[in-house]
């Protein structure tokens, strides 16, 4: 099982002979408007990808945790085989119908496909009222009985529901979105540094994975602001912290 890291969401799993794109957003910099409801004026992305666009055309399957324009945005809709099997929340599949998607599969509990088990955990992309705001989102634990378990968790904060699935399911590997991404009166909607202490913590033989970094202009927390949190508090450790494009063998 591969693990390749785009750019900011963007990743593609490898495993049982399938390439799996994760949350496509494969705008040049600059090419999407800045984020409403946030502090910042800037336009979107902040960095290109690492990757030429014809990279893309290598996948196998699409998997969309929800319908923000950093995980999938015009660009993707535009040069994306519209053919491939798309896995998605329930919410998304008719925007991904007429958006032209011939395979579309919403997972409301699990789905099966090619030897692959992709099981649905709901999430929350805010506390309080910003939830409603922010529309729904969903986490995805995607596994083979080779492979073992990598549970994209997606744009979600940190629930009880979240902690229970890592009690739960104990996935080998965890993709988590650790931006300390802010809205304008500075709630937190993502992961932040102190859940990857709390999930290392609660689960500590999961291979942590933090991305959603560097690239979108209201993700707040950089890759060396999360090296060096980690650092002081001895625990560099528990997560790999990877650049735009790097391979990670799971």
């Amino acid at each position: 099982m591969l693990f390749q890291h785009i750019r900011s969401a963007t990743s593609v799993l490898s495993l049982n002979g399938k390439k799996i794109l994760i949350d496509p957003m494969l705008s040049a910099p600059g090419e999407l408007p800045p984020v409403p409801f946030t502090r910042t004026l800037r336009r979107n992305p902040l960095t290109p990808l690492p990757v030429p666009l014809d990279f893309f055309e290598q996948m196998d399957a699409i998997l969309l945790t929800h319908r923000h324009f950093d995980h999938l945005d015009k660009k993707a809709l535009s040069i994306l085989n519209k053919d491939l099997p798309v896995f998605c929340q329930p919410q998304d599949y008719t925007f991904l119908q007429t958006a032209g998607f011939s395979q579309v599969f919403a997972i409301e509990q699990s789905h099966e496909w090619c030897g692959i088990q992709m099981k649905r955990i709901k999430g929350r992309h805010a506390p309080g009222f910003t939830a409603k705001l922010l529309g729904p989102v969903s986490g995805f634990i995607i596994s083979t009985p080779a492979d073992g378990s990598i549970y994209i968790v997606g744009d979600c904060i940190y629930t009880p529901t979240i902690e229970q699935t890592f009690r739960e399911y104990q996935p080998n590997v965890a993709i988590l979105n650790t931006p300390r991404a802010q809205m304008l009166l500075g709630t937190i909607i993502t992961m932040t540094g102190e859940d990857i202490v709390r999930i290392a913590n609660l689960s500590p033989d999961t291979k942590l994975i933090a991305v959603h970094m560097d690239a979108i202009s209201h993700c707040t927390f950089k890759r060396k602001h999360l090296r060096a949190f980690l650092k002081e508090r001895g625990m560099e450790h528990v997560a790999i912290i990877p650049d735009d494009g790097e391979v990670i063998t799971l």
